[in-house]
């Protein structure tokens, strides 16, 4: 057998329905890239979500927190570097390091997986082998202990997105990324399009699935500040499906 890589790297060319308004990859292209390989990696090193669903269990995402010194240009070559970085309580923490194509690093993450029973929807302690290969790992990226987002006090800006098809993962519920675009509709228009993502962090709360109204709701942290909460609740039982922060600088033309 093979020797198992402890960290792992996957390259990504920036494609032109990947660029956003600001003229560099969106904040879902990005997600996109994280979630491409950490599935490669996890399927490399046997906990891939193709093995986990053949005995009930899946993979989702519980927590996610990146951050970017600038977005990655149309066309620029991109590497996408991840590692596994032990357990924490019932996440399994997964670290990422983004670069452009001649090494100089640019963004970098950090996200909390859960394994959950298909059946009961319940988490399940990650393998043992997830602890055991994090020791062999580089340390964390992104100092982050997953801690509770604040919610949303007064909403300024409100949007409602319905869950599409298109929406859907492999698991029947929306996939995180979609969570993360919805997010985002909320913003006032000069961010939206004016602005570039320079930090965001998710904490995933509850599923979606296909045909929820999801009433996306924001508010600025201080008056005139270019960072935002944001609050996803599904509007059929007020369930809350996301938490959001994210922050955000101009974008350099």
């Amino acid at each position: 057998m093979a020797e198992r890589q402890v960290v792992w790297t996957d390259l990504f060319t920036v494609r032109a329905h990947e660029v956003g308004g600001h003229g560099g990859a969106s904040a879902a292209a990005v997600c996109n890239w994280l979630q491409e390989t950490a599935g490669n990696h996890a399927t490399h090193l046997g906990w891939g979500i193709e093995g986990l669903m053949g005995q009930g269990m899946t993979w989702v995402l519980a927590r996610l927190h990146l951050v970017l010194d600038r977005p990655p240009a149309w066309r620029e070559r991109v590497s996408v570097t991840t590692w596994p970085a032990g357990a924490r309580r019932l996440f399994a923490v997964r670290e990422f390091r983004i670069s452009a194509e001649g090494g100089a690093e640019f963004g970098r993450a950090t996200t909390g997986w859960m394994v959950i029973n298909a059946a009961t929807r319940r988490p399940v302690r990650p393998p043992d082998d997830v602890e055991r290969m994090g020791r062999l790992a580089p340390p964390r990226i992104v100092d982050d202990e997953f801690g509770r987002l604040p919610e949303v006090a007064a909403a300024e800006f409100e949007r409602t997105v319905e869950v599409r098809f298109a929406d859907l993962d492999m698991n029947g519920h929306a996939n995180n990324v979609s969570v993360v675009a919805w997010s985002l509709e909320a913003l006032p228009p000069e961010v939206a399009l004016g602005a570039a993502l320079r930090e965001i962090e998710v904490e995933f709360r509850a599923e979606a699935l296909h045909g929820d109204r999801i009433k996306v709701r924001a508010e600025r942290e201080s008056d005139g500040a270019a960072a935002f909460r944001h609050a996803l609740m599904r509007e059929a039982d007020g369930r809350e499906i996301a938490r959001v922060r994210s922050a955000w600088a101009p974008a350099a033309r």
